[in-house]
């Protein structure tokens, strides 16, 4: 794969050189014609007008150049001679009457500097036509041209060279990524690809990928622990069933014991039948969220009737009024998992005040209140504080309270003090 993508980027950037090298000899050849044509054409004219002011003077000591013909506009040969017996000289002739700017015309095996001037002689106004054999600066020009060529073809092939070492030096550290890559695999994301800094594409690309072998071990950390935390909360209610089930066989004639056994084992089972659902729904995406408009103080209001029945032990109050947006499905099952959570840790005064706003619902308790270094960890699945182990509960309540929080678009925030109890905030979505 590199081997290809080497030789792509050599032959591009060579032939991207080698056009832009190639383009630019060409304008300085052209230039390099262009100003000795000029030269060229300002000595014929100055010799030539020099000569016309009085030819019959200047002619034995004229500077025209050697080998100089003039042709008047008419086709006639007035000075210097040309071959006028070759066999394209008609079809030289009428190129050269047609030139407007100086140019280069073949004859044979002769080439010419055809520079057309316009000249005031006794007769008025004249259009004449320089031809000056163009040997010397043809020769200038041709070697100029090879030159260039050579030029180019030597800097392209230097090019090519230079490109293959520096692409080649520049995916070195893709290949080793590449390799170290394949090495990586399930049985052990601890390794990481090499990062060869600088602060170019290559090093964010290793940098990035770095990041997600974090993330993947990370969450390959966290379902090890999920699956062995599920293992633990699920073998001690199965090691409470099989004791009551083998007391039930061993003294299935006392009835009492029995009883007592039976209600044991099915209040364990739906102890599993509980935990069983939180993990479902914890491993369950949420697509289905319904967000409506909701009078908060009434819901909550409904909602207090309910658990005044289930915690009659337990005081409850309602303060504020607001409304907001939620799914009220996932609303009731949030505030029953916070409440459960209060209930469960507030020991001593035994009050619940469920509070609300514009766009939030909160549950406050007055219970053991939750320490500073614990708030960012009590979301986690199964997570239990030291200080609440002795509680029941498999710590998935507040877990399940964050999936559904977000579910929604919402947000939850936690104001806790240690002996003073702890309020959760739900802030919910705009509508």
């Amino acid at each position: 794969m590199f081997s290809t993508l080497k030789w792509r980027l050599t032959v591009i950037q060579t032939l991207l050189f080698s056009v832009v090298l190639g383009l630019g000899l060409l304008l300085a050849y052209n230039v390099t014609k262009q100003v000795h044509i000029s030269k060229s054409v300002d000595f014929l004219r100055q010799a030539v007008a020099t000569y016309l002011r009085n030819p019959i003077r200047n002619a034995p000591r004229s500077n025209l150049p050697t080998g100089l013909a003039i042709i008047n506009a008419s086709g006639e040969v007035i000075f210097g001679t040309v071959d006028t017996e070759h066999e394209n000289f008609k079809k030289f002739l009428s190129h050269v009457l047609a030139v407007k700017k100086p140019s280069y015309i073949k004859l044979g095996n002769n080439e010419y500097l055809v520079v057309r001037l316009s000249v005031q002689t006794f007769a008025g106004q004249t259009e004449l036509f320089l031809l000056s054999p163009a040997g010397g600066i043809g020769d200038f020009l041709k070697l100029l041209s090879r030159m260039f060529l050579i030029l180019w073809l030597i800097f392209s092939l230097a090019s090519f060279l230079l490109g293959q070492y520096f692409v080649n030096r520049s995916l070195t550290p893709m290949r080793r990524i590449t390799e170290e890559l394949r090495n990586i695999n399930a049985s052990d994301l601890s390794k990481r690809v090499f990062d060869p800094g600088g602060g170019d594409e290559v090093s964010s690309l290793a940098k990035t990928i770095n990041d997600m072998l974090n993330r993947l071990q990370l969450g390959f950390e966290m379902q090890n622990d999920f699956v062995n935390d599920v293992s633990h909360e699920l073998r001690t209610p199965l090691t409470s069933i099989q004791g009551y089930a083998e007391l039930i066989e061993k003294f299935s004639t006392n009835s009492e014991i029995v009883a007592e056994s039976a209600k044991t084992i099915r209040e364990t089972v739906q102890q599993i039948t509980n935990l069983t659902e939180n993990l479902l729904t914890l491993s369950r995406p949420l697509s289905k969220v319904e967000l409506v408009r909701l009078d908060l103080h009434k819901f909550l209001q409904e909602e207090v009737e309910e658990f005044s029945k289930q915690f009659r032990d337990f005081t409850f109050e309602i303060e504020g009024e607001g409304e907001g947006c939620g799914d009220v499905r996932a609303l009731q099952i949030i505030l029953k998992a916070l409440v459960e959570n209060a209930v469960k840790f507030s020991t001593q005064k035994k009050k619940i005040v469920l509070r609300c706003g514009n766009g939030w619902v909160s549950v406050k308790d007055f219970g053991i209140g939750i320490e500073e270094s614990e708030k960012k960890k009590i979301f986690q699945k199964f997570y239990k504080s030291d200080r609440s182990r002795s509680t029941p509960g498999y710590g998935l309540g507040l877990a399940l309270v964050d999936k559904l929080v977000r579910a929604m678009g919402g947000t939850i925030e936690v104001v806790s003090e240690v002996g003073k109890g702890s309020e959760f905030i739900v802030k919910l979505p705009k509508c």
